[in-house]
């Protein structure tokens, strides 16, 4: 994202029409994680063909960043193997976020990809 002004649109606009938000009838893989510091929770469904993540929704109860966090990491490993969605670091998503881990944000932006990555280990 270029500056704050164009990062902070784009949150709102994730967290109020999120892209990705829904569940996924049969899904092949589903996880949930709760941050009980601050009481967000997400639920993430995979759809896969194979290794290849075909689809992948969410559902929440998330601040704005938690959600746009989710919405921002499923459009990333869309097509992609389960190993490069594993594969993903912390930083690439805390960078979409311009953050590090000493933001005060930084649990809620991860808190997706533990979600992601506790689904996807399973398979």
């Amino acid at each position: 994202m270029e500056n704050s002004e164009s990062l902070m649109g784009e949150l709102v606009k994730r967290f109020k029409t999120p892209p990705n938000y829904g569940e996924i009838e049969n899904a092949d893989a589903v996880s949930e994680e709760t941050d009980y510091s601050c009481g967000d929770r997400v639920r993430m469904y995979f759809k896969l063909e194979g290794n290849r993540i075909l689809d992948a929704k969410f559902t929440s109860e998330a601040c704005l960043f938690c959600n746009a966090s989710a919405s921002m990491l499923l459009d990333l490993v869309k097509g992609r193997t389960v190993e490069e969605a594993l594969s993903l670091k912390e930083e690439e998503l805390l960078k979409l976020f311009n953050a590090d881990s000493k933001s005060p944000r930084y649990r809620c932006i991860i808190l997706p990809l533990r979600v992601l990555r506790k689904a996807l280990k399973e398979k």
